[in-house]
């Protein structure tokens, strides 16, 4: 059976630790496709937490963009809320209604244009959002990746989209859609167990490996997939 393999990342910004060219994280990054041809998929916010914005670190960009084996993508603006609740504070797009979040896209794509990349793809910052800020991104992009069950209630036409959020760090119970495998990471954070760390990249390896005694494994990007 061949199984076709997506490996997500969200997060990655032009800080240190968070996928900069020096970084642990990348190195493992580098190993895998070396080893295996894996492929990558960067969710990029275009203006971390209002301090990194893309049109200031296009080496940055340059670095991924040098990679054939990494698709770009977008990750909200600012990630992370203007009236911040204790329960979803790197939820963007919760508090934007259609208005609002059109604006918000427009000011995300001003970044990316700037380092010359209009990105195909999306995903929620935080998973959760409006069913307006859902309308506008299919307005925008080609496709959304969204999470299995947090975003069950949400009406999503006229745009591909990727449902899945199999761990790095935990392959107990993988949910296969078809012949499809949507792996789940971040590039780093501390409260993310699905980091690119030592022991995450030595476990997953291992799930590869594994993969590939089972199956005829055709790494992909979502946009591959289109």
């Amino acid at each position: 059976m061949k199984l076709d393999i997506v490996i997500p990342i969200d997060d990655t910004h032009p800080e240190e630790g968070w996928g900069m060219h020096f970084d642990e994280c990348t190195d493992y990054l580098v190993k895998l496709n070396k080893e295996f041809g894996c492929k990558f998929v960067h969710f990029i916010p275009s203006n971390y937490h209002s301090n990194y914005p893309l049109s200031e670190n296009k080496d940055f960009i340059d670095l991924w963009k040098e990679y054939d084996w990494i698709e770009l993508a977008a990750h909200g603006h600012f990630h992370n809320r203007v009236n911040p609740d204790p329960g979803c504070r790197e939820c963007e797009f919760i508090e934007l209604d259609y208005d609002g979040a059109i604006q918000r896209i427009k000011d995300c794509l001003e970044e990316w244009n700037k380092v010359g990349i209009k990105p195909r793809g999306w995903r929620m910052p935080g998973w959760l959002a409006t069913q307006g800020a859902f309308d506008a991104v299919s307005e925008n992009f080609d496709y959304v990746a969204i999470h299995g069950h947090l975003n069950d209630n949400i009406n999503l036409k006229d745009i591909k989209v990727f449902k899945g959020e199999n761990p790095i760090n935990d392959a107990s119970s993988i949910s296969l859609y078809g012949n499809k495998l949507f792996f789940q990471s971040h590039i780093a954070g501390k409260y993310n167990k699905n980091n690119w760390n030592k022991e995450n990249y030595t476990y997953f390896r291992e799930v590869l490996k594994h993969l590939h005694q089972e199956y005829e494994v055709n790494y992909v990007t979502f946009s591959e997939l289109c």
